[in-house]
């Protein structure tokens, strides 16, 4: 499983890059919050400690990096491979990103994408897929540099209705 593979990045050596650890539910925990509150999500008890299993199980895909920045929690990235049945390959699907808001445009982003690519090698997918809103622009502008914005659309359907969330 990647969570033993730290995942070092090249370049700048200002914050670590490492597995996600049971010490750090803390401050992971602080930074999940804030991630939550970006995107005007209400989070109870029962999901944090739903997530924080998900990122301690060694048999769960959901797998998980921090940024480290003078002892603290600066970052995160959750990722899962997923399965593409027209190729028969794998690929890796980045669910969260999110970095403290003091630290934005200093590349802890940018290492946290790097170092998810590197996990994703070394796994044999072909390549980090994810999503962002359309109305983060800050965010875009680290991805238009990291990566190729794909031309496919994002659906959502819920199964409780069966209609249109």
């Amino acid at each position: 499983m990647m969570r033993k593979e730290p995942g070092r990045a090249e370049g700048s050596v200002e914050v670590e890059i490492r597995a996600v650890c049971e010490q750090d539910r803390p401050d992971w925990r602080n930074l999940f919050a804030g991630y939550c509150q970006f995107y005007n999500q209400q989070m109870s008890e029962k999901v944090f400690d739903r997530v924080w299993r998900w990122l301690m199980d060694e048999d769960h895909p959901t797998s998980g990096l921090v940024a480290v920045k003078d002892g603290q929690i600066v970052g995160f990235a959750h990722f899962r491979p997923y399965f593409r049945t027209l190729t028969g390959s794998s690929a890796c699907f980045l669910d969260d990103l999110f970095v403290a808001p003091a630290e934005r445009g200093r590349g802890v982003g940018r290492r946290l994408i790097e170092a998810t690519s590197l996990l994703a090698e070394k796994s044999g997918w072909d390549f980090v897929r994810w999503m962002t809103a359309q109305d983060n622009h800050q965010a875009q502008q680290l991805y238009d540099s990291v990566a190729e914005r794909t031309e496919w659309l994002t659906y959502q359907l819920s199964p409780r209705t069966g209609g249109k969330t």
